[in-house]
């Protein structure tokens, strides 16, 4: 489907004409040869309607994908990883949605990267129609058909029928396209038949704006031979792969990276690599780098030394260059631009809006209506909350409201899935000249991580223009929504839309307990030992006063203050109890650690549990290397310690045999101390000397008087 600013043309009657019989080679050395053809293809349609996996999603002007199925296909001098499949009968290998008017073949103008099997413009998802799209692989077969596809039209939705597929070959890596039916007119008879690499300066055209014979196949034949040189680096992405915008905070340091890849079959070496990022086309920050080689396919990511510290809110501008390659091809991808746009977290109207709020000529309105454009935003901070979205319309002549929603990211392949928010816009709340700000239905909407799509959606027959941004740079995050149907926007490298949601940030405590580093899982101890964990403060304020404790096998917990208690959000720290782990008795049993926090918003990631053995039976006890003495032993209401050589200060502990504290005293060690029995029950129990260095520990018995 065309966009309302470009003129439809209706045709009533189809062009026949006579197809060649051969033709090629293109610069690369690709010919084609159609089933007529001496030595060309047999004809045979391979049926995979019941042995295929069918592709969901095809709208109107829209691709499926990406399908991994196509991983290891040899296309020009690369081979491909991932194919998407263009609702418009085309595979891509890139990603672009293509749409009316299509290409004339070879283009170095984007989108390039592609197999034009039927390129027109076909209409899926149409009520009354019934066409599918199947792929199915086999060995090194892999088949794309699509069935009974009618062509978009103006008045009547669709009209006609075309079913066709491709085949790809991984072991002779021929293409074919087969041509089973074909009925009914397109605009202008727009159609392009052939293929185009990732440059778009070698290709192969077939036909152009001739309707393909049912019946019919071409075949598309690897050069036996290569012989062309394909010299050609350039910046793959900044930032984020597919070079999508991105949010940073205001004052808070970002680091800059980029991708540099070889898109030729040639080795490349000793490449130089600048950026730099501007703010109001001043220079906020530099850098430098190298690649010292790239294999053919290679790429290699830079994090460069030099932070971008936004010190303004607004769009920041990220040029990357690279030089130093003799004989490039395609000089084009040797620079690219990164939108960047810092925003202040500390606001409570975040605007997260990929325009700079400028008008720039026409508008966006979609033919027919029921069209959209989406974004997907991934927040410069959690938790987000989302509050409103905002729009700037130039036209509403119809006086109409329209739909403004909000997806999460769980789709396939990270697309939209759950739908969280809908809200109509209705007319009254429309404003002209400005944005129109309207607060979203669900007043509770909080982002934790990850990102989220918007999506501003026209009614059916509803006359509203979007303002549209063409200042550079651009984010090439724009969507377009047709028929139910998302796909990247035709035009996301050059347009952005006044359209965005405004957001705060959600003000939480959240502590928690990352690792225990002592003791380990498992493990058997057998001296007192002081449990060392990791604590960090994963919320967005400062933490406040902070319990931690621990609990072995049911014995009293031990309780703490975690200090200083000011851990700052996102750091870290690592917490030793200062009393130790010690049991009397050998025992298994699990060591809970936890930290307790007023107003923690999240308690299931405080607490750790584990098993571990305590073996007292495998400690230091009264032998040569326990320099203590005790007598009487068994005594009745006191007893002496004698420490022998040991001097400093020491605490003394003595436990019953289940483990509880009975008796605790800091003491000087000068040579001897009396312990009274008073008050205690008669039995066995334990003592533990813990000096400066070391643990000591021993048994006495309380007799009847």
């Amino acid at each position: 489907m065309q966009k309302l600013l470009l003129t439809l043309f209706l045709l009533t009657a189809g062009v026949s004409a006579t197809f060649a019989g051969s033709g090629g080679p293109d610069a690369y050395g690709y010919t084609w040869r159609d089933n007529l053809e001496p030595n060309g293809p047999t004809f045979a349609w391979y049926d995979i309607t019941t042995i295929g996996t069918q592709i969901f999603g095809l709208g109107d002007d829209n691709v499926a994908g990406p399908f991994g199925f196509i991983s290891g296909f040899q296309f020009y001098w690369y081979t491909t990883e991932q194919i998407w499949v263009g609702s418009n009968g085309y595979l891509g290998f890139s990603g672009a949605n293509i749409a009316s008017p299509f290409p004339t073949i070879p283009s170095t103008v984007a989108p390039n990267n592609f197999l034009a099997v039927m390129m027109s413009d076909l209409i899926f998802g149409s009520p009354g129609s019934n066409a599918q799209a199947f792929y199915h692989v086999t060995g090194d077969t892999i088949c794309v058909s699509w069935i009974n596809a009618p062509f978009w039209n103006v008045t009547t939705g669709f009209t006609g029928s075309n079913t066709f597929q491709v085949i790809l070959n991984k072991a002779d890596k021929s293409i074919t396209y087969n041509y089973q039916g074909q009925s009914g007119i397109t605009n202008a008879n727009d159609i392009t038949i052939g293929i185009e690499n990732v440059s778009g300066g070698v290709g192969l055209q077939h036909s152009k704006n001739i309707y393909p014979v049912a019946g019919r196949s071409i075949k598309f034949y690897y050069p036996a031979v290569v012989t062309y040189q394909a010299v050609d680096g350039g910046v793959n992405w900044n930032m984020d792969e597919g070079n999508g915008g991105v949010f940073v905070n205001k004052n808070v340091p970002a680091v800059l990276k980029t991708n540099i890849r070889n898109f030729g079959n040639q080795p490349l070496n000793n490449i130089n690599v600048s950026s730099s990022v501007s703010f109001l086309g001043v220079s906020a920050v530099t850098n430098t780098g190298a690649v010292s080689a790239l294999t053919p396919g290679g790429d290699s990511l830079i994090s460069f030394s030099n932070l971008l510290t936004p010190l303004n809110d607004g769009i920041y501008n990220m040029t990357t260059t690279i030089s130093g390659i003799t004989g490039d091809l395609v000089p084009a991808n040797n620079t690219l631009q990164t939108k960047i746009i810092a925003v202040d977290s500390t606001s409570p109207a975040v605007v997260f809006d990929y325009s700079d709020g400028g008008l720039n000529g026409t508008g966006l309105s979609w033919s027919g209506g029921s069209g959209g454009i989406g974004y997907y935003i991934q927040p410069s901070f959690y938790p987000a909350k989302i509050n409103a979205y905002q729009m700037w319309i130039i036209t509403n002549a119809a006086a109409t409201g329209c739909y403004l929603k909000v997806f999460d990211d769980n789709g396939p392949n990270g697309g939209p899935g759950t739908l969280l928010d809908s809200t109509f816009a209705a007319p009254a709340s429309i404003v002209m000249g400005g944005y129109s700000t309207i607060p979203l239905r669900n007043t509770n909407l909080i982002v934790q991580g990850g990102g989220f799509y918007i999506l501003w959606e026209m009614p059916g027959g509803a006359d509203l223009t979007l303002a549209r941004d063409t200042d550079l740079p651009i984010s090439y995050r724009a969507m377009e929504y047709l028929g139910g149907s998302w796909a990247s926007y035709r035009a996301r490298s050059t347009e952005d839309f006044l359209f965005g949601v405004q957001a705060q940030q959600f003000l939480v405590r959240d502590l928690e307990l990352v690792n225990v580093i002592q003791p380990t899982p498992g493990s058997t101890i057998n001296t007192p030992t002081s449990p060392q964990v990791v604590v960090k403060n994963i919320g967005n304020l400062v933490n406040n006063v902070t319990a931690i404790s621990y609990r072995f096998a049911g014995l009293p917990a031990v309780n703490e203050n975690i200090l200083p208690n000011t851990l700052q959000p996102g750091d870290s720290v690592s917490y030793t109890f200062s009393v130790p782990l010690s049991s009397p008795i050998t025992q298994t049993g699990s060591l809970c650690i936890w930290v307790s926090m007023n107003g923690d918003i999240t308690r299931t990631n405080d607490t750790i549990c584990m098993q571990i053995t305590y073996d007292a039976a495998t400690s230091v006890s009264e032998n040569a290397l326990n320099p203590i003495k005790l007598y009487p032993n068994p005594a009745y209401d006191r007893v002496t310690l004698d420490f022998g050589e040991l001097t400093g200060k020491g605490k003394l502990q003595l436990f019953d045999m289940q483990g509880k504290l009975m008796r605790e005293v800091q003491l000087n060690l000068d040579g001897t101390y009396e312990l009274t029995l008073e008050g205690l029950p008669t039995g066995l129990f334990q003592y533990v000397l813990q000096t400066e260095n070391n643990y000591y520990r021993g048994r006495l018995m309380k007799a009847r008087p």
